[in-house]
This record gives structure tokens, sequence and C-alpha cells, in this order.
């Protein structure tokens, strides 16, 4: 009896369309190459949210654009072929709707060099827009940390993926740090930062809050108390990684960005220091 091998389905990325826009390397197989973005990111497949701008139907295909927090997805979902039933599904959406899509990136290459990116949805569903914020703040930390590895790993020409490993980035960061020196040496990343940095991420108000969690407002704790007590009683030695203070935080209704500012500010106090990258011991 045959064996079939199931095939591992592609990962499908956090990022902002600007980071999609920007990128003008392929890499891999002719029909549906990898897109390499200037953060190093290897693409084939999507996840993204926004709001719809732009729709329209005819008897070929829908299409849309979606806006995120820094500019726009183009979506197309054809009426006939392989996965035609997706386009039924993103004609029920309007302009205006906020969804979440997770889809195939279609990469074109005009002979002028310039590229043009089109997404083909697998899935899209509406989403509230406290779960429009969360994927908003996790894109900027995911886009966040990988810029900080192509700073370390410009600064020494012999610096390699184990060198970020060694100071506390993942596999995936580094080895996209790596793609990133290789093909975009000339990026302006400071100027992505920057960009992605400004977004006003416009957490949702406690009324909606209290709408989207049926009525029940959730209490926000003292936050240095709970991230200081944090820090105490997860320390597995080397220290508590960053990313578990976030879900933490995340969990008691805590944002990124006030554990960012917590920290600085514990650290300023002299109540925790940072022993490696992102891994923090309490005093």
């Amino acid at each position: 009896m045959a064996i079939i091998e199931r095939q591992k389905r592609e990962k499908a990325n956090w990022i902002f369309s600007r980071e999609l826009k920007d990128s003008n390397v392929l890499e891999g197989e002719d029909k549906r190459p990898y897109v390499i973005t200037p953060l190093g990111t290897r693409v084939k497949r999507v996840l993204i949210t926004g709001r719809i701008t732009f729709k329209n139907s005819d008897e070929k295909m829908v299409k849309i654009t979606l806006a995120d927090y820094i500019g726009s997805f183009y979506i197309t979902a054809f009426k006939s072929g392989f996965n035609s039933d997706m386009a039924e599904e993103v004609d029920k959406y309007n302009v205006n709707d906020t969804v979440v899509i997770m889809g195939k990136v279609s990469a074109f290459k005009t002979e002028d060099n310039v590229f043009y990116f089109s997404i083909n949805p697998e899935m899209i569903k509406p989403i509230s827009e406290i779960e429009r914020y969360f994927w908003g703040e996790r894109s900027f930390y995911i886009a966040r940390r990988k810029i900080y590895a192509i700073r370390e790993i410009n600064k020494d020409e012999e610096a390699n993926e184990e060198t970020l490993i060694k100071l506390g980035y993942t596999r995936e960061e580094a080895e996209d740090a790596v793609r990133s020196k290789n093909y975009y040496k000339d990026y302006d990343f400071n100027s992505y930062l920057s960009a992605i940095s400004a977004i006003n991420y416009e957490m949702p108000s406690n009324e909606a809050v209290k709408t989207e969690t049926g009525g029940q407002e959730k209490l926000i704790p003292d936050v240095e108390g709970f991230i200081l007590d944090y820090i105490k009683n997860n320390d597995d030695g080397p220290g508590c990684r960053y990313d578990d203070i976030i879900i933490a935080a995340k969990n008691e209704g805590i944002t990124q960005e006030q554990v960012d500012e917590t920290l600085n500010l514990l650290g300023s106090n002299g109540d925790i220091y940072e022993v490696s990258l992102k891994r923090y011991k309490a005093l």
C-alpha cells in the first residue's frame, strides 16, 4: 500500500501591508515563489486584518482593498477554478466591514522591475475592534523584534544566525535577519520602524470592551505591581522572558505599550534589571 506523505502547510505570517509592498525579492519555485520582504520574512501565506475600503464584484472575480494601519492589501477571489467558493464568501462583505483574512500571496513583476502583490483568500471572517487591535499590537511586536535583530547582525560582518541566537533571538528571527542582510542592505529600516511606531492602534474604549464581552467590564490591575510580581514568581533561572510577560499582561487587559513603559520604569527605579536580551530579574 502506498504511503501518502502529507504536505506541511505554509505558515501564515502576520505582517503590515507596507512590509509586503516594499518587497522586491522572489525566491524558489516559478509558479508560486516565496516573497522575501525587507525584514527577511519568507512569505507565501499571510494573516491580515483591516477595514474594507473598496469592493468590485463581476462575473469573474471579487476584488477588495483592505486597509490596515499603514497601507492597503489587495484581495482577489476568483469565481471559477480552485477554491472558487471563497469568492462567494468574500462577496458577503462590504465597504467599512472589519475582517480578518488568511490567504496566499501572488506576485507579479513588470518589465520595469515593479512588483505587485495580490492575496488569494483561503478564509475571511468578521472581527471586533478588540481583535483588530490585538493583531496590530502583535504585528508591531513581531516587526520590531526583526528590525532589532537586523541591526545587530549589521554591526559585525562576521555575525551570523548563531550570534543572534546567543543574544536571545529565536531561530526564525535570526534566519530572517540573515536574509534581510543579504537582500536589503540599502533599505531604510529606521523609516519603517518610525512608521509602525507612530501608528495609533486605537485601543477600544471601555464601552466597546463591555459590549464585546457581554457587558462585563474587565478590571485592569495595578500594572507595576502585576508585572513586578509576575517577574518574581516566574523567573526560571536565566530571567523571566519578555514574551511570557506580554502574554500574561494581555490576559489581564494590559497592553504591550503599558508593559514596555512599566518595564522601563521598574528598571529606572531599581526594582528589576535586564540580564540578557528581553529577560528580566527582580532585585
